[in-house]
Protein backbone atom coordinates (compact mmCIF):
# COMPACT_ATOMS: atom_id res chain seq x y z
CA UNK A 1 0.00 0.00 0.00
CA UNK A 2 2.67 2.14 0.86
CA UNK A 3 4.47 1.49 -2.04
CA UNK A 4 1.62 1.60 -4.02
CA UNK A 5 1.43 5.67 -2.82
CA UNK A 6 4.98 6.35 -3.15
CA UNK A 7 5.12 5.60 -6.84
CA UNK A 8 1.60 7.69 -7.45
CA UNK A 9 3.96 10.66 -5.38
CA UNK A 10 6.88 10.41 -7.51
CA UNK A 11 4.45 10.50 -10.50
CA UNK A 12 2.46 13.33 -9.80
CA UNK A 13 5.75 15.08 -8.43
CA UNK A 14 7.23 15.03 -11.80
CA UNK A 15 4.22 16.23 -13.89
CA UNK A 16 4.35 19.51 -11.38
CA UNK A 17 7.77 19.78 -12.21
CA UNK A 18 7.16 19.57 -16.00
CA UNK A 19 4.41 21.89 -15.86
CA UNK A 20 6.18 24.60 -13.60
CA UNK A 21 9.01 24.26 -16.18
CA UNK A 22 6.70 24.46 -19.13
CA UNK A 23 5.41 27.48 -17.85
CA UNK A 24 8.59 29.46 -17.13
CA UNK A 25 10.06 28.94 -20.38
CA UNK A 26 7.50 30.98 -21.99
CA UNK A 27 9.73 34.09 -22.49
CA UNK A 28 8.30 37.66 -21.99
CA UNK A 29 9.67 38.58 -25.45
CA UNK A 30 10.47 35.94 -28.02
CA UNK A 31 13.80 35.46 -28.16
CA UNK A 32 14.19 34.95 -32.17
CA UNK A 33 11.46 37.73 -33.00
CA UNK A 34 12.81 39.70 -36.01
CA UNK A 35 13.97 42.97 -35.51
CA UNK A 36 11.93 45.99 -37.10
CA UNK A 37 12.93 46.47 -40.29
CA UNK A 38 10.64 49.58 -41.46
CA UNK A 39 13.24 52.39 -40.97
CA UNK A 40 12.80 53.71 -38.06
CA UNK A 41 16.28 54.97 -36.62
CA UNK A 42 16.71 55.00 -33.01
CA UNK A 43 19.89 56.67 -32.68
CA UNK A 44 17.36 59.44 -34.74
CA UNK A 45 14.69 59.54 -32.63
CA UNK A 46 17.16 59.46 -28.97
CA UNK A 47 19.11 62.66 -31.12
CA UNK A 48 15.81 64.52 -31.47
CA UNK A 49 13.85 64.09 -28.32
CA UNK A 50 17.41 64.80 -26.60
CA UNK A 51 17.84 68.07 -28.52
CA UNK A 52 14.19 69.20 -27.73
CA UNK A 53 15.22 68.71 -23.84
CA UNK A 54 13.20 64.94 -23.48
CA UNK A 55 16.31 63.42 -22.21
CA UNK A 56 15.11 60.77 -20.02
CA UNK A 57 12.72 59.38 -22.57
CA UNK A 58 16.03 59.66 -24.97
CA UNK A 59 17.70 57.78 -23.54
CA UNK A 60 14.85 54.72 -22.59
CA UNK A 61 13.45 55.06 -26.06
CA UNK A 62 17.77 54.30 -27.18
CA UNK A 63 16.90 50.78 -24.95
CA UNK A 64 13.84 50.04 -25.96
CA UNK A 65 12.15 51.12 -29.05
CA UNK A 66 12.92 48.12 -30.98
CA UNK A 67 11.10 46.06 -28.54
CA UNK A 68 8.15 48.65 -28.15
CA UNK A 69 7.42 48.88 -32.05
CA UNK A 70 5.93 45.49 -33.06
CA UNK A 71 7.32 44.11 -36.03
CA UNK A 72 4.29 43.48 -37.77
CA UNK A 73 3.42 47.31 -37.60
CA UNK A 74 6.43 48.17 -38.61
CA UNK A 75 6.27 45.85 -41.97
CA UNK A 76 2.56 46.64 -42.74
CA UNK A 77 3.67 50.70 -42.84
CA UNK A 78 1.72 51.43 -39.90
CA UNK A 79 1.99 54.95 -38.65
CA UNK A 80 2.75 54.84 -34.52
CA UNK A 81 2.15 57.97 -32.31
CA UNK A 82 4.05 57.92 -28.92
CA UNK A 83 3.11 60.01 -26.34
CA UNK A 84 6.33 61.39 -24.40
CA UNK A 85 6.61 62.53 -20.78
CA UNK A 86 8.50 65.40 -19.74
CA UNK A 87 11.69 64.66 -17.74
CA UNK A 88 9.85 65.83 -14.47
CA UNK A 89 7.45 63.22 -14.74
CA UNK A 90 10.18 60.69 -14.48
CA UNK A 91 11.32 61.93 -10.73
CA UNK A 92 7.71 62.22 -9.78
CA UNK A 93 6.75 59.14 -11.08
CA UNK A 94 6.27 55.62 -9.11
CA UNK A 95 8.55 54.39 -12.44
CA UNK A 96 11.88 56.51 -12.29
CA UNK A 97 12.66 53.53 -14.84
CA UNK A 98 9.19 52.67 -16.62
CA UNK A 99 8.64 49.05 -17.34
CA UNK A 100 7.58 48.20 -20.95
CA UNK A 101 3.73 47.64 -19.91
CA UNK A 102 3.75 51.43 -19.22
CA UNK A 103 5.57 52.57 -22.25
CA UNK A 104 3.07 50.00 -24.31
CA UNK A 105 0.31 52.18 -22.95
CA UNK A 106 2.18 55.51 -24.83
CA UNK A 107 2.18 53.70 -27.92
CA UNK A 108 -0.88 54.39 -30.12
CA UNK A 109 -1.26 52.11 -33.49
CA UNK A 110 -2.28 54.85 -35.18
CA UNK A 111 -1.35 58.44 -36.49
CA UNK A 112 -2.33 60.99 -34.49
CA UNK A 113 -1.84 64.38 -34.53
CA UNK A 114 -3.34 68.20 -33.46
CA UNK A 115 -5.52 68.61 -36.52
CA UNK A 116 -6.97 64.59 -35.81
CA UNK A 117 -7.64 65.21 -32.55
CA UNK A 118 -9.63 68.43 -32.73
CA UNK A 119 -11.44 66.80 -35.75
CA UNK A 120 -12.09 63.29 -34.72
CA UNK A 121 -11.94 62.64 -31.01
CA UNK A 122 -14.61 63.98 -29.10
CA UNK A 123 -14.65 64.26 -24.84
CA UNK A 124 -14.37 60.62 -23.77
CA UNK A 125 -13.48 59.19 -26.61
CA UNK A 126 -11.59 55.85 -26.44
CA UNK A 127 -7.83 55.72 -28.36
CA UNK A 128 -6.39 51.91 -28.00
CA UNK A 129 -2.88 51.46 -27.60
CA UNK A 130 -0.20 48.75 -27.48
CA UNK A 131 -1.41 48.01 -24.24
CA UNK A 132 -4.43 45.11 -25.16
CA UNK A 133 -7.15 46.23 -23.37
CA UNK A 134 -6.24 48.92 -21.85
CA UNK A 135 -7.33 52.13 -24.13
CA UNK A 136 -6.45 56.00 -23.57
CA UNK A 137 -9.62 58.32 -22.82
CA UNK A 138 -10.06 61.93 -24.59
CA UNK A 139 -10.37 64.14 -21.47
CA UNK A 140 -10.41 67.44 -22.99
CA UNK A 141 -12.95 68.93 -25.10
CA UNK A 142 -11.87 69.28 -28.87
CA UNK A 143 -12.06 73.00 -30.85
CA UNK A 144 -9.27 75.29 -32.09
CA UNK A 145 -7.49 77.04 -29.10
CA UNK A 146 -8.12 74.16 -27.01
CA UNK A 147 -5.21 71.98 -25.26
CA UNK A 148 -5.47 68.45 -25.62
CA UNK A 149 -5.51 65.87 -23.12
CA UNK A 150 -5.67 61.97 -22.51
CA UNK A 151 -5.90 60.84 -19.22
CA UNK A 152 -5.98 64.11 -17.66
CA UNK A 153 -2.70 64.26 -18.59
CA UNK A 154 -1.82 67.60 -21.10
CA UNK A 155 -0.27 67.34 -24.41
CA UNK A 156 2.15 69.88 -24.18
CA UNK A 157 4.12 70.11 -27.44
CA UNK A 158 2.69 68.45 -30.90
CA UNK A 159 5.14 66.62 -33.68
CA UNK A 160 8.54 66.83 -31.28
CA UNK A 161 9.65 63.85 -33.96
CA UNK A 162 7.76 63.03 -37.50
CA UNK A 163 9.43 60.57 -40.04
CA UNK A 164 6.14 59.23 -41.51
CA UNK A 165 6.69 56.24 -39.70
CA UNK A 166 6.86 57.23 -36.33
CA UNK A 167 5.16 60.29 -34.78
CA UNK A 168 5.75 61.51 -31.28
CA UNK A 169 4.16 64.19 -28.81
CA UNK A 170 5.56 65.31 -25.32
CA UNK A 171 2.85 65.01 -22.72
CA UNK A 172 3.25 66.14 -19.32
CA UNK A 173 3.25 62.98 -17.27
CA UNK A 174 2.79 59.26 -17.48
CA UNK A 175 -0.34 58.35 -18.48
CA UNK A 176 -2.05 55.80 -15.54
CA UNK A 177 -3.48 53.06 -16.73
CA UNK A 178 -5.88 52.79 -13.61
CA UNK A 179 -7.32 56.36 -14.78
CA UNK A 180 -9.41 54.15 -17.59
CA UNK A 181 -10.43 51.23 -15.82
CA UNK A 182 -11.80 53.42 -12.51
CA UNK A 183 -13.71 56.21 -14.79
CA UNK A 184 -14.44 54.41 -17.73
CA UNK A 185 -14.97 50.74 -16.96
CA UNK A 186 -17.42 50.15 -20.12
CA UNK A 187 -14.46 50.55 -22.39
CA UNK A 188 -12.90 46.94 -21.12
CA UNK A 189 -16.26 45.48 -22.29
CA UNK A 190 -15.45 47.08 -25.59
CA UNK A 191 -12.37 45.66 -25.95
CA UNK A 192 -12.90 42.04 -24.77
CA UNK A 193 -15.85 41.86 -27.48
CA UNK A 194 -13.57 43.62 -29.87
CA UNK A 195 -10.75 41.31 -29.16
CA UNK A 196 -12.20 37.48 -28.53
CA UNK A 197 -8.74 36.20 -29.27
CA UNK A 198 -7.25 38.10 -26.21
CA UNK A 199 -10.14 36.88 -23.89
CA UNK A 200 -9.33 33.58 -24.90
CA UNK A 201 -5.72 33.57 -24.27
CA UNK A 202 -6.41 35.93 -20.61
CA UNK A 203 -8.64 32.53 -19.60
CA UNK A 204 -6.30 30.00 -20.92
CA UNK A 205 -4.13 31.65 -19.07
CA UNK A 206 -6.39 31.77 -15.87
CA UNK A 207 -7.19 28.54 -16.50
CA UNK A 208 -3.17 27.33 -16.40
CA UNK A 209 -2.77 28.82 -13.00
CA UNK A 210 -5.53 27.25 -11.38
CA UNK A 211 -4.51 24.07 -12.56
CA UNK A 212 -1.18 24.80 -11.12
CA UNK A 213 -2.55 25.15 -7.67
CA UNK A 214 -5.05 22.28 -7.81
CA UNK A 215 -1.99 20.12 -8.93
CA UNK A 216 0.06 21.38 -6.01
CA UNK A 217 -2.62 20.62 -3.52
CA UNK A 218 -2.84 17.48 -4.53
CA UNK A 219 1.08 17.16 -4.20
CA UNK A 220 0.46 18.69 -0.83
CA UNK A 221 -2.20 16.02 0.39
CA UNK A 222 -0.09 13.30 -0.88
CA UNK A 223 2.85 14.68 0.77
CA UNK A 224 0.84 14.11 4.14
CA UNK A 225 -0.19 10.56 3.34
CA UNK A 226 2.89 9.29 2.76
CA UNK A 227 4.25 11.04 5.97
CA UNK A 228 1.43 9.82 7.78
CA UNK A 229 1.95 6.11 5.95
CA UNK A 230 5.73 5.70 6.59
CA UNK A 231 6.49 8.05 9.98
CA UNK A 232 3.56 7.41 11.98
CA UNK A 233 2.74 4.23 10.83
CA UNK A 234 -0.97 4.08 12.87
CA UNK A 235 -0.84 0.94 15.27
CA UNK A 236 -3.72 -1.82 14.68
CA UNK A 237 -6.03 -1.89 17.84
CA UNK A 238 -6.35 -5.10 19.80
CA UNK A 239 -8.39 -7.90 17.99
CA UNK A 240 -6.78 -6.61 14.33
CA UNK A 241 -4.49 -9.05 14.74
CA UNK A 242 -6.76 -11.84 14.73
CA UNK A 243 -8.20 -10.61 11.81
CA UNK A 244 -5.41 -11.01 9.89
CA UNK A 245 -4.76 -14.30 10.84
Amino acid sequence: MASNFAFFYLLLLLSSTLFITIRAARPYEQPNQPKPSGGISVDLVSSVLSDKGYHAMSLTLEAVLEALTPTHFINHNTTLTLFCPQDQAFLNSKYPRPPLTLLRYHVVPFKIDKDTMEATFHHGSMVDTLLPGHPLVVTSPTGTGRYASLNLVKVTEWDLYNDGRLIIHGVEDFFDPAFQILRYPIYDVINIQENPREGFSMLKDALEIISLFILLALVAVFTYVLIRSFIFPQKPRDGEYALLY
